[in-house]
């Protein structure tokens, strides 16, 4: 895991050791710290509930449709007057697949072209803001084209045609935003969220070593404790090696400091 991260980030011009790690999913607690670790980078945030956040992110996300046409023609002979046809018969099937939700108020239309230099096997996605493609100007959407492409790859070749290979459009309703309540503030001591103590694998020990274990639900904001540590919850748990540092902000997210590699 940690190499295909080093991988992405290095595509990215990333650099992992500014960054912090975010832990989601059963099992993503369980290597988190083993993977930031690996990383070099100094924080690691695990929020509340992490083990189904996939499903907190399936109930906040918009309810969108997205519709692709492939329509192959070169930018310079390419018809905008058709062009803005398919647009709008895409957005005309989008809103009606939205209207079997019930709701069609605020519908948003994104739209955006695949478009690529001729004799390429792959496309880059170009948004389109305009909303009448017909008052688009070739000249700015090969602009928009060649921006987008330097930055992906760091050069281009104006000299090369373009061709359009797809056209897209999505079609959303507003977002629903996600928010969490604070904790309650609890008199109380860290001892008082000690479920017990057992033997667990320490990477840096390379043996078994004594950890610390929490009920995450007994936390508090601004508790704070050392590894090494096991927090557990109903969706997953959390491993920190003796090295990491533990502290629980206002709304239950655990952040774990990291030493600087």
């Amino acid at each position: 895991m940690a190499a295909a991260a080093k991988t992405h980030i290095a595509e990215k011009g990333g650099n992992p050791k500014v960054v912090t790690v975010a832990a989601f999913g059963g099992a993503g607690p369980v290597h988190a710290y083993g993977l930031a670790k690996k990383l070099g980078t100094p924080k690691l945030i695990v929020p509340p509930n992490a083990g189904v956040g996939s499903a907190l992110g399936f109930f906040t996300a918009p309810r969108a449709f997205d519709l692709v046409r492939s329509h192959k023609v070169s930018l310079n002979d390419a018809d905008f007057n058709e062009i803005e046809q398919i647009f709008k018969d895409m957005e005309a099937e989008g809103a009606r697949t939205l209207q079997k939700s019930g709701k069609t108020e605020n519908i948003r239309f994104e739209r955006s072209v695949d478009a690529r230099f001729v004799g390429q096997g792959s496309e880059t996605n170009v948004p389109i803001a305009e909303r009448d493609f017909t008052r688009v100007k070739k000249e700015e959407v090969r602009r928009q084209f060649d921006n987008i492409y330097e930055k992906l790859y760091g050069r281009t070749y104006p000299e090369s045609p373009v061709e359009y290979i797809n056209f897209k459009v999505r079609a959303s309703l507003p977002e629903r935003l996600l928010k969490l309540p604070k904790m309650d503030k609890k008199a109380g001591t860290i001892e008082d969220a000690v479920k017990g103590r057992r033997q667990a694998y320490s990477g840096i020990a390379k043996d078994f070593i004594p950890y610390t274990v929490y009920d995450r639900y007994k936390l508090f904001p601004d508790a704070e404790f050392d590894g090494p540590a096991i927090i557990e919850e109903r969706e997953s748990t959390v491993i920190v090696g003796e090295d990491a540092s533990v502290s629980v902000d206002d709304f239950g997210f655990l952040w774990i400091d990291l030493p600087r590699a």
